[in-house]
């Protein structure tokens, strides 16, 4: 089951990578009534937050499970 799971998540991750460029510089701009054009988060925060909550509910049931310690490594 360790290893479907492992496989699952690698071929996720293989596939979701290339869809976004090294050093992509995108932000979430809204333009906002008596404001003018806002930045919210950047695209590579979004995704972080993303990772952190994911690692947060699957990292638990990894651990709980499996005895599995995840973490979220930030790659410069």
């Amino acid at each position: 089951m360790k290893r479907l799971i492992c496989a699952v998540l690698g071929t996720a991750v293989l596939t979701l990578i290339p869809a976004l460029p090294a050093q992509a510089s995108v932000e979430w701009v809204c333009n906002v009534p008596g404001e003018g054009d806002v930045t919210f988060v950047t695209a590579a925060d979004a995704a972080l937050h993303g990772i952190n909550t994911a690692n947060t509910k699957a990292g638990k049931v990894f651990h709980d499970k499996f005895g599995e310690e995840c973490t979220v490594i930030v790659v410069p």
